[in-house]
């Protein structure tokens, strides 16, 4: 069925420009007036994963020192530019497109649609949808438009909306979303046309996405933590307490699975097995800190250095550094799918690996939101917000979950939670705790490892300094795209990337 449905997204652009009846010689074939909602939403579900595994993804991941840039200049920007911030406007262009001119405007189309149509649980599925985008897309740029977005002919220059204000309705989105979904009659329901949350019956998926919802609600609601606890803490517990379910297992992990086809790969994989071969690594930072605590989830993530050491080590690169590139670990199966046997003829004396000697399907899902870290939001509202629930109970949790995700044994969860499942220490010492393994457990899930280093300083990275770095503390948003700036008489370009989103409160 995923095959089927990603195979209808690349196809439907031909059967749109067919007419409806051979008399129809008036009507432009190539102006599109009536797309089924069942082809719309394939086409978002998988555009949102492409977008959870492309630019946004990398940017976040190299400032928050979970991936390095390596290697030469290829004639465009490299990874190591992005890595000591050098992100300038003309980057983001084709993520911004993307997401505004792609997902954003099919969002828009497909919700009017089924609710012309009378298919409530495709329009509230588009709503939940469309909160996700926008959290990601406000915790990145801050102000964006918003309430004229999505419009085409009818707007080209959509004004550029407050990003609190923004965040405030999409919980009214993400509830008129919920009651949509739930709805007891809906003409087409999509548990079948869709690359997330598919399921055999409508009710299986129905499930899945409320879940997700509510759970999409708490991270919005903790992201207001630093900035008024109080309604953090008032709108926590009330979410909880009214008996909202949220997920249950990382079966419900809210991901887009990806094939082991060309075309159909996690970008992640299709980036380092195309032009920007041996460009990606693994950042020392979280290898350091992983190592430090023996984290078996680091055979999932990553390639040993040496390859053949016994037991096996993890060396993680920097931009700084001016090692060979091949003499660091190297992602593994967790981010680039399923491994092949390793040729151990392109295995070199001192370990590292030629260009080959472990390939990879590309099948690894784009991770948006897991259970693992509704667990640590739980944790962390628990811990500092007075939020139904132990913190210790859900830190444990998390890390269970993360685990399974990771593929890690029984009894190598069980050693690792004896030595480190443990809260302990003041009330900051248990939160640095959480937001560490959450770090870790959101390995490549898009921008909230940034969002929580913004709202909390942890993990306690060491931040690259000027010169070298564009400058002397991680960035706070990106710039808006050059093609926006450049073409929306609204859009006001930035003066830096420390300018904050509206919730970024810490010193």
């Amino acid at each position: 069925m995923k095959k089927l449905l990603y195979t209808t997204v690349l196809a439907t652009g031909l059967a749109f420009s067919s007419c409806s009846t051979f008399l129809d010689i008036n009507d432009d074939p190539n102006n599109i007036k009536n797309v089924q909602v069942s082809q719309l939403l394939p086409s978002v579900t998988v555009n949102v994963g492409y977008m959870g595994a492309s630019d946004l993804l990398r940017y976040a991941s190299l400032m928050m020192q979970q991936f390095s840039g390596q290697g030469p200049n290829t004639g465009f920007a490299t990874f190591k530019e992005y890595e000591r911030y050098n992100i300038n406007n003309s980057d983001v262009n084709n993520q911004w497109v993307s997401i505004f001119a792609t997902v954003v405007s099919d969002l828009e189309l497909m919700t009017a649609q089924a609710t012309t149509e009378g298919s409530p649980h495709y329009a509230g599925v588009g709503k939940i949808l469309k909160a996700y985008v926008y959290q990601i897309v406000v915790d990145t740029w801050g102000d964006v438009p918003y309430t004229e977005a999505g419009r085409h002919s009818a707007n080209f220059y959509p004004k550029f909306d407050d990003d609190e204000a923004i965040y405030k309705d999409l919980i009214r989105l993400i509830d008129d979303g919920i009651k949509d979904v739930s709805a007891t009659t809906s003409a087409m329901s999509p548990n079948a046309n869709s690359t997330i949350y598919a399921g055999a019956t409508w009710a299986v998926s129905q499930a899945k996405w409320i879940q997700f919802a509510n759970t999409l609600k708490l991270r919005i609601f903790l992201h207001y933590s630093a900035k008024d606890p109080a309604y953090a803490t008032q709108q926590i517990t009330a979410l909880v307490n009214s008996g909202a379910k949220f997920m249950a297992s990382t079966a419900d992990n809210f991901q887009m699975a990806f094939l082991s086809e060309s075309q159909r790969q996690n970008p992640l994989y299709s980036t380092e097995n195309g032009q920007f071969k041996n460009q990606f690594f693994p950042h020392r930072f979280i290898v350091d800190l992983m190592n430090s605590k023996s984290d078996p989830r680091r055979a999932s993530y990553f390639i040993p250095f040496p390859f053949n050491s016994s037991p096996a080590t993890y060396k993680g690169a920097s931009a700084l550094d001016t090692d060979p590139s091949s003499n660091y670990s190297r992602n593994y199966q967790y981010l680039y799918g399923t491994p092949s046997a390793p040729n151990l003829t392109l295995v070199n004396a001192n370990g590292s690996l030629k260009d080959g000697a472990i390939t990879f399907g590309g099948n690894s899902p784009a991770r948006l939101l897991t259970f693992a870290e509704y667990n640590f939001i739980r944790a962390e509202a628990a811990l500092l917000y007075s939020a139904p629930g132990s913190p210790q109970t859900f830190f444990e949790a998390g890390i269970r979950a993360s685990m399974a995700d990771a593929g890690v044994s029984a009894a190598d969860v069980t050693t690792y939670l004896t030595a480190n499942g443990t809260l302990k220490g003041t009330q900051q010492q248990m939160l640095e705790q959480i937001i560490n393994e959450k770090y870790v457990a959101n390995h490549a899930v898009l921008v909230e490892p940034w969002t929580d280093y913004r709202r909390t300083g942890y993990p306690a990275l060491t931040p690259f300094k000027t010169p070298f770095a564009i400058y002397d503390e991680v960035p706070r948003s990106l710039f808006y795209a050059q093609s926006e700036v450049s073409n929306n008489p609204n859009a006001k370009q930035k003066s830096s990337m420390l300018e904050r989103v509206f919730w970024d409160t810490r010193k």
